[in-house]
């Protein structure tokens, strides 16, 4: 008797040191807001409530169609009916239209990343959605240094599974970034959605999985089935028609994962003096404001800085906000907006805070100043767009509502257009608008194409006075004119996007394809002047390209400033990190300034 309950103890104490098996669902590409895709979730949620084997769920991306607050309240009511605990991580649907800045996902499910043990596996998931910049994939700074945290943790014998949403290839820039922090540890595997199939994958050495969309397109609704084995994880596929259907699997073993030596900074031209390098190591969405001798930049964690033009820093000031707007100046007075909805001013020298002004909804256009009179005197009005579509105009010095505009039903994102007393911007709702700057009372509104996903939004707007110049998501480039709002020409023969600037004296427009070109365009009728070949590939970041003694100057998604001479002859001149460039700032004279995604700033002379 004694000897058997020996035995039995021993054969415990065997098994605990074991790897135990375990299955788990893994969920990708919902998009709630999507015909049909709450039914197709409900049955997904159902199937795996019936499914007692299954211990958790993990969900990798693409929880909504748009990323609208409705859609994302939506997907949680659904997902908390599973009786299993799930994990969460956005794609790039759920950030690129989010009117919160994805503050709503965090708020539903408390973070955008996540790590867990789950007997001897620890899995990690990660963001690589971007909010407000195209499809593809990129991982902030904040997160990359929360992943190196969690990972430095992790006991070299446990094993690593790591989710995101994009591919760790060139679909997600800054992959090489993510790889280099897990190779050291016994990683397993990457899991990834956004293609909407079951896929092995490699990834820099590293085994991978893509798996399929919750959806019923083509067919039946499903999801995945993993099953963790001692030496392998196996993927089912479950849908209405068949029980767990096997398509692949990957073998645990040793994964030799090179290390990746990328430099974040390369001088290409011997014509460029760099007068100052700085890096904020955290998101930057919108350009650098550039007024008199400061620079100021603005963090998506709530981060506000000066700097002047040797380079010092001058001030900061945590908002404990998020910040996606690009703030306003006038004297000495910097005007700043925020997601949660608060406006603030701070004085410009020493940034001390003036006054905070709650707008009881996100700020999301970048900010403009217009003269106004108020109050029967002469003042500042600032400009702000939200997220539920409102254009307000407060008076800078008072914080006192002057105007209010309804007409926009979409979240307005770009930096408007100040001229003749009028202001021009455009919104997600597929409309843009011209708006009395005085009254804020509607003039008129413009469309060419009424499907939300082409909205005339994230472009910057030019003008020569006369006509405003638009580029689309449908590869489209407008003329409206500016007093009727009607179309004066429109061309589809460029494969713009969103990027789009004019020559100083208002002859020509600088179109930045979406892939490899830069196109000078006659502003007067459209007509294709020259087409200038970069291979900068695949780009769909808004940018403003600028001219500069006949020159063109402009940033790019592949995180390199491009110059072309008044001969039409182009050249790199510097790479300023993986990361996305915001609009060349004209600071003075031959001086300007760069910024990008990740938080760095350049301040550059060209001297020709």
């Amino acid at each position: 008797m004694k000897r058997n309950l020996t035995i039995f103890l021993f054969l415990i104490f065997i098994t605990n040191l074991l790897p135990q098996g375990y299955k788990y669902a893994w969920i990708t590409d919902l998009h709630i807001g999507a015909p049909n895709a709450d039914s197709d979730l409900l049955k997904v949620v159902n199937d795996i409530n019936q499914r007692t084997e299954i211990e958790f769920v993990v969900a990798t991306g693409d929880i909504a169609e748009k990323g609208r607050d409705e859609e994302l309240e939506r997907s949680k009511e659904i997902l908390d009916k599973l009786e299993v605990p799930y994990y969460i991580i956005p794609g790039n649907h759920d950030t690129k239209w989010s009117e919160s800045g994805l503050t709503t996902f965090e708020y539903l499910w408390g973070d955008t990343k996540f790590y867990f043990d789950h007997k001897d596996s620890r899995h990690i998931g990660i963001n690589s959605g971007i909010p407000w910049r195209g499809g593809g994939g990129h991982v902030a700074p904040e997160d990359l240094g929360w992943l190196n945290e969690v990972v430095e943790s992790t006991p070299s014998t446990q094993e690593i599974i790591f989710y995101i949403h994009h591919p760790l290839n060139d679909d997600t820039d800054n992959w090489f970034k993510v790889t280099n922090i897990l190779r050291n540890k016994k990683l397993i595997a990457v899991l990834v959605g956004h293609g909407h199939a079951n896929k092995l994958l490699d990834f820099n050495g590293i085994p991978g999985a893509m798996g399929r969309s919750t959806l019923s397109r083509p067919k039946f609704a499903g999801y995945t089935l993993v099953e963790n084995k001692s030496d392998s994880l196996l993927f089912f596929e479950i849908n209405e028609e068949t029980g767990p259907a096997f398509w692949g699997g990957i073998a645990k073993q040793k994964n030799e994962i090179p290390f990746i030596d990328s430099t974040q900074f390369i001088k290409y031209s011997e014509n460029i003096t760099i007068e100052l390098e700085a890096n904020l190591a955290s998101t930057v969405s919108a350009s650098l404001l550039v007024s008199n001798d400061r620079l100021f930049a603005a963090t998506k964690d709530g981060l506000v800085v000066c700097f002047d033009l040797e380079g010092k820093k001058i001030w900061d000031y945590q908002t404990f906000g998020t910040i996606f707007s690009r703030p306003v100046r006038d004297r000495d007075l910097l005007a700043v907006g925020t997601i949660e909805g608060d406006l603030l001013t701070f004085n410009a020298n020493n940034g001390e805070l003036i006054q905070v002004l709650g707008l009881n909804e996100p700020i999301t256009s970048q900010l403009i100043a217009i003269d106004i009179e108020f109050g029967g005197r002469r003042t500042k009005g600032i400009v702000a767009g939200t997220a539920s579509g409102k254009l307000v105009c407060y008076d800078m010095y008072s914080m006192q509502l002057i105007w209010q505009n309804d007409a926009a039903k979409g979240m307005i994102e770009t930096l408007p257009l100040y001229m003749n007393n009028k202001i021009y911007y455009g919104s997600w709702d597929n409309y843009f608008y011209s708006v009395d700057a005085l009254s804020g009372s509607l003039i008129w509104r413009w469309t060419e194409n009424k499907n939300f996903y082409y909205s005339p939004a994230a472009c910057t707007p030019v003008s020569d006075g006369k006509n405003i110049y638009v580029t689309t998501p449908d590869k489209s480039v407008s003329a409206i004119d500016a007093l009727l709002g009607t179309t004066v020409w429109r061309k589809d023969a460029f494969d713009c996007w969103e990027s789009i600037g004019i020559s100083e004296d208002k002859q020509k427009l600088f179109i930045k394809s979406v892939s490899d070109d830069l196109v000078v365009v006659s502003a007067k009728d459209g007509k294709k002047i020259k087409e200038v070949k970069i291979s900068f590939g695949l780009d769909t970041m808004p940018v403003t390209p600028i001219e500069w003694k006949r020159n063109i100057i402009f940033g790019s998604k592949n995180g390199i400033v491009y110059f072309i001479n008044e001969k039409y002859e182009w050249s790199p001149l510097f790479f300023m990190g993986t990361a996305r460039v915001h609009s060349i700032q004209h600071v003075e004279e031959n001086l300007f300034a760069a910024s990008n995604m990740d938080g760095k700033i350049i301040l550059f002379r060209i001297n020709l």
